[in-house]
C-alpha cells in the first residue's frame, strides 16, 4: 500500500480503535489501554458476559477469523514494540 493510502487508513484504525478503548472505559470500567475485542479474549475465559461479547464482535468482523484473538496479538506486540523502544533509549 502505498503512503497516500496508508495513512488514512491507518488513522481510521486507530480511531476506531480509541472509540472501543473509550466505550470499554466508560462503559464496562475498563482499562484505557485494551479494546473492548481483546478484553473478550482475555475476560472471555472466565466472564459468560466477555464470552458473549466475544462472540458478538467475531460476528461483526465476519471476514476474520478471530478477530478478537488478533486484536489481543496486535495489542500485546504493540506494548513489546514500545518496551523496546524504551530499552533502546536507556542505552544511550
Amino acid at each position: 500500500m502505498n503512503r497516500a493510502l496508508y495513512i488514512p487508513a491507518r488513522l481510521g484504525t486507530d480511531f476506531i480503535s480509541l472509540l472501543s478503548r473509550g466505550v470499554n472505559a466508560t462503559f464496562f470500567n475498563g482499562s484505557t489501554a485494551q479494546t473492548l475485542s481483546s478484553r473478550s479474549y482475555i475476560d472471555g475465559r472466565t466472564s459468560r458476559f466477555w464470552g458473549r461479547m466475544g462472540r458478538l464482535i467475531n460476528a461483526l468482523f465476519f471476514w476474520q477469523d478471530d478477530h478478537v484473538k488478533t486484536a489481543w496479538e496486535d495489542e500485546v506486540e504493540r506494548a513489546r514494540y514500545t518496551l523496546r523502544r524504551l530499552d533502546g533509549l536507556k542505552s544511550e
